[in-house]
């Protein structure tokens, strides 16, 4: 088994969130798309790593339990609306990525050790200016619980 799951984890999140129904018309990335971004798009972000931690104190190979947070980016940029209306359609896409892990605490039990994924809170930036128009940006934050060998 590898040292970490991050890649899995993060692969396995893609083709979940690819698969949603409500992102259909979205554009959904491995990463930050920059220069290439639609006006509404999603992308798996930052990981911060936890720690691994021994899950018992026994002679031999010890398996660990590895933490990190997630993050999923949530961008909509649109001129014809305002800014509420933006942060709005930010929210229901947001919704659905919070939803689409809460349908697959374990992505269908895709990648080895992955114990769980779960929503651990958000946060939100959204700005008027700018010459396509306001911008709105959520992160949703997942926590990631996983067993390694």
């Amino acid at each position: 088994m590898a040292s970490t799951t991050i890649y899995e984890v993060k692969s396995a999140l893609l083709t979940k969130l690819r698969a949603d129904s409500t992102l259909s018309s979205v554009q959904v990335a491995y990463g930050d798309p920059g220069g290439a971004a639609r006006r509404e798009h999603v992308f798996i972000g930052d990981v911060t790593a936890g720690g691994q931690d021994p899950e018992s104190l026994s002679s031999g190979r010890r398996r660990r339990v590895e933490t990190y947070t997630l993050d999923v980016v949530v961008s909509v940029q649109s001129k014809p609306q305002g800014l509420q209306e933006n942060e709005q359609r930010a929210f229901v896409l947001a919704a659905a990525v919070e939803n689409v892990v809460a349908d697959y605490p374990t992505l269908s039990d895709t990648v080895t050790g992955l114990m769980f994924i779960e929503c651990s809170g958000m946060s939100v930036s959204s700005n008027e200016a700018g010459a396509d128009g306001p911008h709105s940006l959520i992160t949703v934050h997942f926590a990631v619980k996983a067993r390694l060998s």
